[in-house]
């Protein structure tokens, strides 16, 4: 891709209050990495305007960190990165990390085709040529030796590509590296989340950190009221609460109830709201609908523990 053709006004593109004249680069027309956007997204300004001064930094030259967006599942870390993605108009390019994931599958590899043995770009080539996004989800699962083959593109040097006879690759404007994780790359203490790893520090000092908790209970009212409008607001104000109640268990807010091993993610919040809905002639829906949701995962004592919050907070009649 060519570097930036235009900007975009923020009030008007992302829908957020914002000064007419504060304007973000970006494509005047979608390209063939750019990914679809959901018209009915709701943007969060902190989180929005943390993402776009990025963003500028790196369109504009200005610096060569990454961006590390760290929070409990489900809240919402890779939606965000793909809607802003899709307002401007740029590349996108994503990674699911895992345990053996290498920087070899990163770069590329040779292959065969047509009788020839050719290199085909890998995801961070792919990215890096044509001045996109490279996204690294739940990046803190990948073994630290490896991601500390980005440290060099970090700091602004060239991509090296030793397979394909020592190729070269200047990363085209706009070339930026976003990792999402559930720690903030020091390991997991809590046992929550199996994998994790404790990452290179001077990996982690070439990044900026933003923190994504879960939506404000107004923000989720409106999400849920999305995916099922029909469910009066009482109902979703309860199902919002049993998700926070939820949550702090799952955190060890409280001292005295137990932890419990599943939490109520946004999406999952919206899941049981939508089931609900489409169960609302079923026996209790509100049971009904949690289950296919979130408790059959669960340890039995959980699930039971989690039923009991809704029959708490919503009475004999749900």
């Amino acid at each position: 891709m060519t570097p930036f053709t235009t900007d975009f006004p923020v009030h008007q593109t992302f829908g957020i209050p914002a000064p007419a004249a504060v304007r973000v680069p970006g494509y005047e027309h979608p390209g063939p990495l750019t990914p679809p956007g959901r018209p009915d997204y709701r943007f969060r300004p902190a989180l929005l305007s943390d993402l776009l001064a990025w963003h500028q930094g790196i369109a504009r030259g200005q610096h060569h960190d990454g961006l590390w967006l760290t929070g409990p599942m489900g809240a919402g870390k890779s939606s965000l990165v793909v809607e802003t993605a899709a307002r401007l108009n740029l590349a996108l390019v994503q990674v699911n990390a895992r345990r053996r994931l290498e920087m070899a599958d990163l770069v590329g590899h040779l292959t065969a085709i047509g009788g020839d043995v050719l290199f085909q770009d890998g995801p961070l080539t792919t990215a890096a040529r044509c001045g996109g996004w490279l996204l690294v989800n739940e990046a803190d699962l990948v073994d630290p030796g490896e991601l500390a083959g980005f440290n060099t593109l970090l700091d602004g040097g060239p991509l090296v590509i030793a397979e394909n006879g020592g190729e070269v690759v200047a990363p085209a404007p706009g070339f930026g590296l976003i990792c999402t994780a559930n720690t903030v790359g020091l390991g997991d203490a809590t046992g929550l989340y199996a994998g994790t790893q404790r990452l290179n520090a001077a990996l982690l000092d070439r990044f900026w950190v933003v923190a994504v908790d879960y939506p404000e209970p107004a923000e989720e009212a409106a999400l849920v009221g999305q995916a099922a409008p029909g469910l009066p607001p009482e109902i979703v104000a309860k199902m919002i609460e049993v998700a926070g109640e939820v949550r702090r268990l799952f955190q060890g807010a409280d001292e005295a109830p137990a932890a419990v091993e599943v939490t109520f993610s946004t999406r999952t919040l919206v899941r049981w709201a939508y089931l609900t809905w489409q169960f609302r002639g079923a026996p209790q829906p509100l049971h009904h609908a949690l289950q296919r949701a979130l408790t059959h995962r669960a340890e039995p004592e959980t699930a039971a523990a989690i039923h009991g919050i809704v029959q708490r907070l919503f009475g004999e009649g749900d």
